[in-house]
């Protein structure tokens, strides 16, 4: 069935650009719950048990997290974001998101594109092409494992690092 796959490739980005010009020039309040988020220092953040390793074999992150970077707030971004992720094999790596009003955010050296959503107290954290960060080496593009979608936790500053 190629022709469906097509189809609903190009049928998600076309609802995101729809989605983005009506956005375009105004504060939304996903950007406002966005800043507002990750205001005083709060962390999101998850570490995944063994057991929940083993039921998913294909998970390659075994620890993620995000936190505001009060130091870097370039014009144009509604936040900029550290984030990090270590793998089952303990490799870690760091990066920057700079998210746009509209909740999408471009990591730094163009590893890729992610949507940050509030789910009530969480943040769900989606890979919207690929997602490659930098560390020793480069990591996995986690968009072909099953790392596609987070859901995080809010916690204190400390639980970020």
């Amino acid at each position: 069935m190629p022709g469906r796959s097509i189809v609903a490739r190009w049928k998600a980005p076309a609802a995101a650009l729809i989605g983005a010009g009506l956005c375009a020039g105004m504060e939304t309040a996903e950007a406002q719950d966005i800043a507002e988020r990750f205001a005083d220092g709060v962390c999101y953040a998850r570490t995944y048990s063994a057991d929940h390793l083993a039921e998913h074999p294909g998970q390659k992150v075994a620890r993620i997290w995000f936190t505001a970077d009060p130091d870097m707030r370039p014009d144009g971004y509604a936040a900029v974001l550290k984030f990090a992720f270590t793998l089952r094999d303990g490799r870690f790596y760091q990066s920057f998101a700079y998210c746009r009003a509209d909740g999408f955010c471009g990591t730094e050296g163009d590893g890729g594109r992610i949507q940050l959503t509030g789910r009530g107290q969480n943040l769900r954290m989606s890979i919207v092409d690929y997602l490659i960060v930098e560390g020793d080496d480069f990591s996995p593009d986690l968009m072909q494992s099953d790392d596609r979608v987070f859901l995080l936790y809010p916690g204190p500053a400390s639980a970020c690092g």
